[in-house]
């Protein structure tokens, strides 16, 4: 797998074994990446029980979602390596991703 940082998302190039009669396939995912907040941590001095530290465990962020492109659909690739190698490619190329995860310039 490939990775790249773009706008606040990680773009993830990676390609899939064939399965049965279907051929390597070949992705570009994007992530956005969690944003980094100050939290302030509690001490064993200011939490006077368990149920004080709660409250900071529910406001951890939720598991940030990504979206799967698949690439060159119209291409048939003969191995994951050459499916790999495309995807890889394709990532080199990309230059932003837009606000909902789209990488532009989105290959065929």
């Amino acid at each position: 797998m490939s990775e790249k940082i773009i706008n606040g998302f990680s773009v993830v190039a990676y390609a899939t074994q064939p399965e049965g009669r279907i051929p390597p396939r070949a992705f570009l995912e994007t992530r956005r990446l969690p944003v980094k907040a100050a939290v302030p941590a509690i001490t064993t001095a200011t939490a006077t029980s368990a149920e004080d530290a709660e409250p900071a465990a529910e406001q951890a962020a939720p598991e940030p979602e990504s979206l799967a492109f698949e690439i060159f659909v119209s291409r048939r690739f003969r191995s994951t390596i050459e499916a790999m190698s495309a995807a890889r490619n394709a990532l080199d190329r990309v230059k932003s991703v837009d606000a909902d995860g789209v990488p532009d310039p989105m290959p065929e």
